[in-house]
């Protein structure tokens, strides 16, 4: 069965988190740069007041002016937004592990002779290090920002700054891909000892290496799981992650894990027999209708099935 276009789980909560978080990082940054707008508007009015909303610290906040106060909420935001990021490809990381290793794979090559920055999953899926250059590369470099972040204050460590100006990160820079328009890709300019100038802008791109290299990553779990793979990771998520991961069709255990291989992980041109015949050739079937009538004592989920109960009740 093709299995192209799929996806695991854990691109699933991953390109969750890069949507929202590009939402998030524009939202804040856009509320931030009218913020100095409405701070021009009032400075010959004096102290301009912000509402603190339910937070326990008054009704407002007064402010003289605000261009550097949100001057520094926009590096904090960024700050923060490189960190959140990075967490969120560790997550994705841990998670397409776990399904490699559920799925009873072996790994291609050794650990060790793949990417640090992505955990050496590049050599476990058998990714070439051609094909994942411009991704390790990338990756590294923000990996090394978000300790920076953390364990630094934000001062540039001597690694950040060899990264930095390493002309193959220029290069990859220069040939990364964007949308249209005439904005270049780029990064700060580094200094050891000294603090990082990020913008918001970097932290998106930061989602957007995690996201691109995810992909990367992900493509080829998903074609070293294959179908049979696959079914067992939705059977897994259905029945028995805690929490499993949501899902509307409730009617039995085979319509449910066909319902997320289609729904959740685009797994296309799957039918329901193919479904349970792929459940039936991993040995997990049985144990699948079991978790259903355990999760679902009272029988299908749907409306209509629980519009049928509620009349037999009622006679």
């Amino acid at each position: 069965m093709e299995v192209n276009g799929a996806i695991s789980e854990s691109l699933v909560r991953l390109i969750a988190f890069h949507n929202a978080f590009n939402r998030n990082v524009k939202l804040s940054f856009g509320a931030l740069s009218a913020l100095v707008d409405e701070s021009v508007a009032k400075s010959e009015r004096g102290v301009i007041t912000l509402p603190t909303g339910d937070e326990p610290w008054g009704k407002q906040t007064l402010w003289r002016e605000l261009d550097q106060p949100v001057k520094d909420a926009a590096l904090f935001l960024a700050e923060i937004g490189v960190v959140r990021a990075t967490a969120a490809f560790e997550d994705y990381l841990d998670g397409a592990k776990a399904e490699f290793d559920r799925a009873g794979l072996t790994p291609t090559r050794q650990k060790a002779d793949g990417c640090s920055a992505m955990k050496g999953l590049d050599a476990i899926f058998g990714i070439e290090p051609d094909i994942v250059a411009d991704c390790a590369r990338m990756t590294n470099f923000f990996n090394v920002a978000r300790n920076c972040v953390v364990h630094r204050s934000n001062q540039a460590s001597n690694e950040l700054a060899m990264l930095r100006n390493d002309p193959g990160l220029a290069e990859t820079l220069a040939r990364w891909p964007k949308r249209v328009g005439r904005w270049k890709v780029d990064l700060p300019l580094v200094d050891v000892g000294s603090p990082v100038n990020w913008r918001p802008r970097h932290a998106i791109l930061a989602s957007d290496v995690y996201y691109r290299s995810a992909k990367l990553l992900d493509r080829r779990l998903v074609e070293s799981m294959g179908a049979l793979g696959l079914a067992g990771m939705a059977a897994h998520w259905c029945f028995f992650a805690d929490p499993p991961a949501p899902c509307q069709a409730k009617l039995d255990g085979g319509v449910m894990v066909r319902s997320q291989l289609i729904g959740r992980y685009k797994l296309r041109a799957i039918t329901l027999a193919d479904t349970i015949d792929n459940l039936r050739e991993i040995g997990r079937w049985d144990e699948i209708r079991k978790a259903f009538e355990s999760a679902y004592p009272d029988g299908p989920q749907s409306s209509l099935a629980r519009r049928r109960r509620a009349r037999k009740q009622h006679r």
